[in-house]
């Protein structure tokens, strides 16, 4: 309990350390186009016509980059995440720095504002080198501080599979007294997992740090047929001797995973590549 104590102290420490937040009154989306209204996570369109896809063959990076808050997250960028197809990043600033990088690596991304400070956007971002067909996002306040977390969810094409691949980018709820934000969270997020036939990816900062998350975690990924990308050697961040960042897969083949160590960010990121799996006609 004291732990527990502890961590929230750290949290609002953090909060008046860092100034005035404004959270938007509705979920918008920002994208290099500019700011948009986000879509309800509802009815994603057929991706079987799709003239662009990702590689049947391709990698993705998980990361919480700790808002670019380390001198070296450019660089840590540049070694983690240029080279892959898809990148889900928590704690992702709008600063021009970041977005330079997103048009230097010719990325398509949406970021679903948390909040935003300063003119900068703070929240989950999804980018990847192919066109989405589609994404939504969910906003979830932390019942204790009230700043939101967000997740983004994104249904890219995929060559050799007609349904896509539906990519869950998730920075969960957490400070509370119980789990009910945060299993609500989760389970507005994954609405679409229950319905969507073809790969899906659950990947982000699912905050479980304690016995009752993981394990109600491992029940819901259950239910929804995913499974776990275990690094080996595993250097995810932890608390409490759990780790936090997660990476959870269906209907794909898992090729290597990695989880490198970094001092770009207070978490090292998840890297992975995968194959979409051979359909019988």
């Amino acid at each position: 309990m004291k732990k527990s104590y502890r961590m929230l102290g750290t949290s609002l420490l953090t909060v008046g350390l860092v100034g005035c937040f404004e959270v938007p009154d509705q979920n918008h989306l920002v994208t290099a186009q500019g700011i948009i209204p986000s879509l309800d996570c509802l009815r994603p369109p057929l991706v079987a016509l799709a003239t662009t896809a990702l590689p049947r063959e391709f990698g993705v990076t998980v990361w919480n980059l700790y808002k670019g808050q380390r001198k070296n997250w450019r660089e840590g960028m540049d070694q983690f995440a240029k080279q892959q197809d898809l990148v889900l990043l928590q704690e992702s600033a709008t600063r021009p720095e970041m977005l330079d990088w997103l048009r230097a690596g010719d990325f398509q991304w949406q970021q679903l504002q948390a909040f935003t400070q300063g003119g900068v956007s703070f929240g989950v971002m999804t980018a990847a080198k192919t066109p989405q067909a589609f994404v939504c996002g969910v906003r979830s306040p932390e019942p204790l501080l009230r700043i939101p977390k967000s997740g983004l969810v994104s249904l890219y094409p995929l060559q050799g599979d007609p349904d896509g691949v539906l990519v869950i980018n998730l920075h969960a709820v957490n400070f509370e007294l119980g789990m009910a934000t945060f299993r609500e969270q989760l389970n507005d997020l994954t609405l679409l997992v229950r319905r969507h036939q073809g790969p899906v990816i659950l990947a982000g900062d699912f905050n479980t740090w304690s016995d009752k998350r993981v394990l109600w975690l491992g029940k819901l990924v259950a239910e929804l047929g995913l499974q776990e990308a275990l690094p080996h050697p595993d250097l995810r961040r932890t608390a409490f001797g759990r780790p936090l960042d997660h990476l959870y897969y269906r209907n794909l083949d898992l090729l290597e995973v990695s989880s490198p160590m970094t001092k770009a960010s207070d978490h090292n990121p998840i890297m992975a590549r995968f194959a979409a799996q051979s359909l019988t006609p």
